[in-house]
């Protein structure tokens, strides 16, 4: 009857407002997740909850219990150990990020000397948080690569570099640790993904990107995968690895 279908539909929004499917993904996502979000509704798709921070720290609320529609992660390493274990579904490459360092413009580095910059005991470096962060493990793969280039240099930055980032989960309306570690004098550079620097100088445009030398840069590769009970989450996964998703995550600065 109209009467029963009315109070289904009531339960059906009710149900939708208290339980909105949850995306978990990597505090590097947030803003084009967040786009990716609003294009997945205007398609037809359901209103994604996302909460966003250091991909260790989510996959370890996820093996704690925590119930995610989707987990989009900036390592397949997280992504694929959660399918192991049956706490996702199918985990797949959906994009990849690189390197690169943000430094303030009276620092007079380019590629070629980046190392030296990077190593000069007056220069202030800051990175994210290695195990709990993926970024902060790309950027010790990186001091390893250096370290074969020039002998010394990973024990020196190991020691030297300060952890601003990674280390726990942000709090809600939080500014990023990029942008506080220059404006509160904390650092002179950090060590950080592409897409992170390009967000980073929308606030601070006086900053200048340096690249990473190909020989020496992390490529890191971002893994995606659904709960295996949740078709929404199977969805949104699927929106994401379609051109549109993918579209949206190169105007960002990602690649393929």
């Amino acid at each position: 009857t109209r009467k029963e279908s009315s109070a289904a539909s009531d339960v059906y929004k009710r149900q939708s407002v208290s339980y909105p499917p949850l995306l978990f993904a990597a505090g590097s996502l947030h803003t084009v997740m967040n786009e990716v979000i609003v294009a997945y509704q205007a398609q037809g798709g359901a209103v994604f909850q996302a909460q966003y921070g250091p991909s260790g720290k989510l996959r370890q609320q996820i093996e704690a219990g925590a119930k995610v529609d989707v987990f989009a992660s900036a390592s397949i390493a997280h992504t694929d150990a959660l399918a192991q274990q049956e706490l996702l579904g199918t985990s797949t490459v959906f994009t990849h990020n690189a390197l690169c360092v943000l430094v303030r413009p009276q620092l007079d580095v380019q590629e070629d000397n980046l190392l030296d910059v990077l190593a000069n005991p007056a220069v202030r470096v800051a990175t994210s948080t290695p195990v709990s962060d993926p970024m902060g493990d790309y950027i010790w793969q990186f001091f390893r690569n250096a370290d074969k280039k020039q002998p010394g240099i990973y024990r020196l930055l190991d020691a030297k570099v300060l952890q601003l980032s990674g280390a726990k989960m942000p709090v809600d309306g939080e500014r990023l640790p990029y942008i506080t570690a220059f404006e509160d004098n904390k650092a002179d550079a950090y060590i950080m993904y592409h897409t992170n620097a390009l967000v980073t100088k929308q606030t601070l445009p006086e900053l200048k990107v340096v690249g990473i030398p190909d020989d020496l840069n992390v490529r890191s590769a971002y893994g995606i995968a659904a709960s295996l009970q949740s078709e929404e989450g199977k969805r949104f996964a699927d929106f994401v690895l379609s051109s549109a998703g993918q579209e949206i995550l190169k105007k960002h600065g990602f690649d393929e």
